[in-house]
């Protein structure tokens, strides 16, 4: 489902695209095994909602091949950390291999493994937790991010229109019931203020307020 103008996303994507080539091969790499990363719009805001809560400690549920993270990595400078996720150990090196030719050898660490467990064996306060997990999974995320995320953190989620998908509940699948849940949850949050952007597949963010 196109929510904008082809044309419109064209200029769009090339305003929020970077001349570096590793940034490039990633993005190749994502359209060759049509491997859902989250491209320089999203990509763009992600570094500009990391920089403007000041973060330094971010933790990506999911990481695919370090698309993400390179963006998170531009934001928390040197002296911050980007904390991966990724059940693929192939892509884990992946990502890895990416991020340091990229130059962030030593401010990241990728872990290899269930998101949702990895993030249980870890101590707060991070300033960003991102998730893109599977779909399914979504609701599970929130309780994450309540016990890692500081107060004015931000709990960021990829995908949440779905493709269209959550404009029909009734006929919902697993994965849209997950993202429905997670939407229900986060607007009727008390400790979370929540917008959801409607860029690329939709984006919430979501802000700890106490």
């Amino acid at each position: 489902m196109n929510l904008v103008d082809p044309a419109i996303d064209r200029y769009l994507a090339a305003l929020a695209a970077t001349d570096d080539p590793v940034v490039a091969e990633m993005e190749r790499l994502g359209a060759e095994r049509d491997f859902p990363i989250v491209g320089p719009q999203v990509g763009r805001l992600l570094e500009v909602l990391a920089r403007s809560c000041g973060a330094t400690r971010v933790l990506e549920l999911g990481s695919g091949f370090g698309y993400s993270a390179f963006w998170f990595l531009r934001a928390v400078g040197p002296g911050g950390t980007v904390l991966l996720t990724e059940g693929s150990s192939e892509r884990a090196s992946e990502a890895h291999a990416f991020l340091t030719r990229l130059g962030f050898a030593g401010r990241f660490h990728v872990e290899v493994g269930d998101a949702l467990a990895i993030a249980d064996s870890l101590a707060g306060p991070f300033d960003v937790v991102f998730c893109d997990i599977d779909k399914h999974d979504y609701p599970k995320a929130l309780p994450v991010a309540r016990r890692l995320l500081r107060t004015g953190g931000l709990f960021i989620t990829d995908n949440m229109l779905w493709d269209g998908r959550v404009l029909d509940p009734a006929r919902a699948d697993a994965t849209t019931r997950g993202v429905l849940e997670l939407t229900g949850a986060l607007a009727g949050a008390t400790d979370f203020v929540t917008t959801l952007v409607p860029v690329r597949d939709g984006l919430t963010v979501a802000v700890r307020v106490s």
